[in-house]
């Protein structure tokens, strides 16, 4: 049995997907915070949630029976479409990004990515541990 296979796993790959791609759109948002008419995006959850509903699907219909088969996994960052996200305040000059508001989702993605990177270990090891039977 691959790592592919185990319904956990692949969540929590997905998470990671999700949260890398939104640190992403966050840092661009920093990194545009005295660019005039700038709107911040981000990424809802509800995005994240319907990809896992997706991917519900898609497993439960086709399965790779060969390695040589075509993958129907697609990269997990391409699947997130940020969305204009204007924060509480607008300067003069149009830019609506508040730091503090942009630092504080930022620390919070990255809190909730190191989470799913921990369970991701956890659980490999997991399996290891299990794979080498007992007075390995």
């Amino acid at each position: 049995m691959r790592p592919d296979d185990i319904p956990l796993l692949t969540q929590l790959r997905e998470a990671m997907g999700f949260h890398a791609a939104r640190q992403r759109t966050l840092a661009q948002n920093v990194a545009n915070a005295d660019t005039p008419g700038f709107t911040p995006s981000d990424i809802s959850r509800s995005a994240f949630e319907q990809v896992l509903a997706g991917a519900k699907r898609a497993d439960a219909g086709l399965k790779m029976t060969d390695p040589r088969h075509i993958s129907s996994h697609q990269e997990s960052g391409a699947r997130y479409r940020p969305e204009r996200s204007p924060d509480s305040e607008t300067t003069a000059n149009g830019n609506s990004v508040v730091l503090e508001e942009q630092m504080a989702r930022v620390a919070e993605t990255r809190l909730n990515y190191e989470t799913a990177v921990s369970l991701y270990q956890k659980s490999l090891s997991l399996i290891r541990m299990a794979a080498r039977g007992p007075g390995s």
